[in-house]
């Protein structure tokens, strides 16, 4: 369980800028422990609008980083 968790953390870091990226890792996931497929058929037909949100969410918080590491730091331009 603990190699499962590791290699579904490292894939979900390299995963972050494929189009339905994590249905497809999550696909091969579960298909490697021997879960419920059929499960991911029931997502699929909204996954778009789940990948979207999630999408934004990624970009919202990156730019709040940016920001807030902007304001932290001195400005180089200034010295």
């Amino acid at each position: 369980m603990l190699a499962w968790c590791v290699i579904a953390t490292l894939c979900a870091i390299g995963n972050a800028g494929v189009p339905m990226g994590c249905y497809f890792l999550t696909l091969s996931l579960m298909a490697g422990v021997g879960g419920n497929l059929m499960i991911l058929g029931v997502i699929l037909p909204i996954y778009t609008i789940i990948d979207m949100i999630e999408t934004a969410e990624n970009v919202w918080s990156d730019c709040c980083i940016c920001a807030v590491v902007d304001r932290s730091t001195p400005d180089a331009a200034a010295r």
